[in-house]
């Protein structure tokens, strides 16, 4: 079909607009996730408790810094240069996948939640609103690949010399085989509760933020409202992650998304020790997420809970130079998205 029969005639840019958007923020966001995967993987490794040095926490308490290094340090004597990026291709997979169901759903979630569009909504019933439709398309995005991030947590908290799991596959066998099929789904209840208030917390800092940081946000890529569908993707790019908005965007998301990150921290920390029992026998796991919790605290107190929340905060470090790198890219190459 020729653009003249039932096409506008710019819609071929719209869809190269779309297209090149989609790649170079995905792109952005795999390249962001390996190049903080180290820091994520030790970071796992201290929320679980299988960090090679673990024991040794007492003779470096006051040498924090050093504390932290030697757990790098233990990762390359035993694994080499690749144990860094133990687990990451998972961790990628999980964070594509996830990402594609959450914008596939979005639309769909705000138009049940928001009928009319969001500008019919202001206040309270707005931020309510707007929380909650993006807490419907989160939740099924992580319901739908839930089993991989317990297998990464796993994976990544495998710090013996000799691995007890091959890879991903291996893992599911062998979790499956030993605590059931439904073990992959372990934690999967608090991991949404913890999704909700994360999203209040951000998307409440996010509305605060924004007025204050965006004011020079330029102007819109020219997009097509009448085109049909697939239409509705150009309109993942325009609410998306537009690149006229950099660079407040990623400001204000980052730092958003670290206060809420904090705040819900101590239930991503319960929940990543209750995936990794799913790595141990039957016999050495907790029996429920209570006796996992009260684990924790008997061993560790609270600052169990709050183990690695400094390496959460340094992994945004290299997350944010690969992004605010794309978003160079974009910005100073028009015909890039042309």
């Amino acid at each position: 079909m020729s653009e003249s029969e039932g096409f506008p005639g710019h819609l071929s840019a719209d869809r190269r607009l779309f297209f090149a958007a989609l790649f170079a923020h995905g792109s952005a966001r795999v390249l962001s996730k390996v190049a903080s995967a180290p820091i994520e993987r030790v970071k796992v490794c201290l929320q679980v408790g299988t960090a090679p040095t673990i024991a040794s926490f007492r003779e470096l308490r006051e040498q924090p810094g050093a504390r932290l290094l030697q757990h790098f340090r233990d990762i390359l004597q035993r694994e080499g240069y690749r144990g860094l990026w133990r687990g990451a291709g998972t961790h990628v997979t999980a964070t594509c996948l996830g990402g594609v169901a959450r914008l596939s759903a979005l639309r769909t979630t705000q138009m049940w939640v928001m009928p009319g569009g969001d500008r019919h909504y202001q206040g309270l019933e707005g931020y309510v609103r707007r929380c909650s439709f993006l807490f419907m398309s989160g939740a099924g995005a992580l319901t739908l690949v839930y089993p991989l991030d317990v297998a990464y947590t796993c994976l990544a908290a495998d710090t013996d010399s000799r691995r007890r799991f091959r890879g991903v596959f291996h893992f599911f066998r062998e979790a499956a085989r030993e605590h059931g099929v439904l073990s992959l789904y372990r934690g999967l209840p608090l991991g949404l509760l913890t999704a909700f208030p994360f999203l209040c917390i951000a998307t409440g800092l996010h509305d605060l933020l924004a007025p204050w940081l965006m004011k020079r946000m330029g102007h819109r890529p020219s997009i097509d409202h009448n085109a049909p569908q697939p239409g509705d993707l150009f309109w993942l790019v325009r609410t998306g992650a537009p690149a006229h908005l950099y660079p407040w965007n990623l400001v204000v998301g980052a730092a958003s998304g670290l206060v809420a990150q904090t705040a819900t921290y101590p239930l991503d920390t319960l929940r990543r020790r209750w995936q990794q029992t799913c790595a141990r026998p039957r016999c050495d796991a907790p029996a429920s997420l209570r006796e996992c919790a009260r684990s924790l605290y008997a061993e560790r107190r609270l600052a169990g809970f709050y183990a690695g929340v400094g390496l959460n905060s340094l992994k945004l470090l290299p997350e944010i130079v690969v992004l605010s790198s794309v978003y160079f890219l974009i910005n100073a190459s028009g015909n890039f998205l042309a």
